[in-house]
């Protein structure tokens, strides 16, 4: 009986003294909403019970209706999806081709750690339908300093082309960077048109170009878009009788051009840089994107001349009511300066070619001191990453900047698929209709 009494005592709750007791009912009768169900945000907020998941068409579900197209808007947008179906076909074949073998033609972007040791493949390199070239590959990361990577290629071509690239980075993807390349090129067949805006279609001749470029750069900025790059390097050209196709440049122009068969030497030191903001790198819609480069060549001979070369750019790109529909406007200004009584080479002027290659147009068809290039694109995304592009095109060369007239401006338009790869390249396959026919171009790195 006594241990019965002690256990029901131990037991027993205490009573909650009397002023903690008043002022837990203050604070409960006082909050706002006292005695209704608790908000959400609140501690003592629970989620409702889950609805019936096999019916979405209740009035308490949580999920709206099905949303159906109007009849009238599938109609009228019929038309236009069967034409381009085509269009969206190739783009899933680029797609598909890019997730796997897009790491393989470009780096892969630094997400992550890269791979690190000594890799051996296969190098290509296209040059045209009929100059296709294959080679080795070898790339070696982490060496010979951890974070460094290099690479060395070589390819030849059907048609007798040999090209050899190295290249040498550290410190990539930093604020502080360096990069050294080297790039030996020997085409027998350069196309050479004349010198001039109104150059004929009909004086295209062909010589043989060697050329060594060798650049070291300082980079100071983490991305490609927002850098600084000091520039110093050599470059050596040589033209020579051409070969593999015919008529050549002697034979179209017996009286000569300037420095004919003449090789020049040339150290070069300069200044570069891209400045950009976009809403996404690889694939924008808003923004805009300004770069510059200038060069300036001081010859190793007497015979050597010196020059000034300057490049400016800016792009601009403006939503059409949804990211997916892109207007996309390019403005290229560039040129070549003799300095003193220098005269500029013939294959060192500024041609159309790589990124300056006009639209409708072959390759190097156009080559003067000066060139300037207005390119607007209207782009909407089939699939991701893939858009199809509308473009219009004008471009020219003249001696000097006074010589440029809206009147004489090379007019092109067209139509193609750009692939973005990454944030400073892009695949592209275009056909664009110009006085002189029609081109149809592929590149594999183009940066527009």
């Amino acid at each position: 009986m006594l241990q019965e009494n002690v256990m029901s005592r131990r037991t027993r709750p205490r009573p909650m003294p009397f002023g903690l007791a008043l002022l837990s009912c203050f604070m409960v009768c006082a909050a706002p909403g006292a005695g209704a169900d608790p908000r959400f945000g609140d501690s003592t907020w629970v989620a409702p019970g889950a609805l019936d998941p096999d019916d979405s068409t209740s009035v308490a579900a949580r999920v709206a209706a099905p949303d159906h197209a109007r009849a009238w808007e599938t109609a009228l947008r019929m038309p236009s999806r069967i034409a381009f179906f085509p269009l969206r076909v190739v783009a899933w074949g680029m797609e598909g081709a890019a997730s796997r073998l897009g790491d393989r033609i470009h780096d892969r972007q630094q997400n992550g750690p890269p791979r690190q040791g000594l890799s051996v493949g296969p190098a290509f390199d296209l040059g045209g339908v009929t100059d296709v070239g294959i080679g080795p590959a070898i790339t070696w990361a982490g060496f010979p300093l951890a974070g460094a990577k290099l690479g060395l290629s070589g390819t030849w071509s059907t048609i007798d082309r040999r090209r050899v690239k190295f290249s040498g980075t550290t410190r990539d993807r930093r604020p502080v960077g360096a990069r050294l390349s080297v790039v030996y090129d020997r085409k027998p067949d350069h196309k050479y048109f004349g010198i001039g805006n109104d150059a004929p279609k009909t004086d295209l001749s062909y010589f043989l170009l060697e050329s060594t470029d060798l650049r070291a750069l300082l980079l100071l900025g983490a991305s490609p878009l927002r850098q600084l790059r000091l520039i110093g390097g050599y470059s050596s050209m040589s033209p020579r009788r051409g070969y593999h196709r015919t008529p050549l440049l002697e034979d179209v122009f017996p009286a000569g051009v300037p420095y004919a068969h003449a090789a020049t030497q040339e150290y070069v030191y300069g200044l570069a840089g891209d400045f950009a903001t976009l809403d996404d790198v690889k694939d924008p819609s808003l923004g805009v994107h300004g770069r510059f480069e200038l060069i300036h060549g001081a010859g190793l001979r007497d015979r050597d001349p010196d020059y000034n070369q300057w490049r400016l750019e800016g792009r601009a790109y403006v939503p059409v009511f949804a990211k997916r529909r892109v207007i996309a406007l390019r403005l290229v200004y560039a040129g070549i300066d003799p300095t003193g009584a220098s005269t500029v080479p013939f294959y060192r002027l500024m041609s159309t070619a790589k990124t300056l290659r006009f639209a409708g147009y072959a390759t190097n068809r156009f080559r003067d001191r000066q060139l300037a290039i207005a390119r607007g694109e209207y782009r909407w995304t089939l699939v991701q990453r893939v858009s199809a592009v509308a473009l219009y095109e004008l471009g020219a060369v003249a001696p000097d900047a006074s010589a440029f007239t809206l009147s004489s401006a090379h007019v092109s338009y067209g139509g193609g698929l750009r692939l973005g790869l990454r944030e400073d390249a892009a695949a592209r396959v275009e056909a664009a209709k110009s006085v002189e026919g029609l081109e149809v171009t592929l590149e594999l790195g183009s940066d527009f």
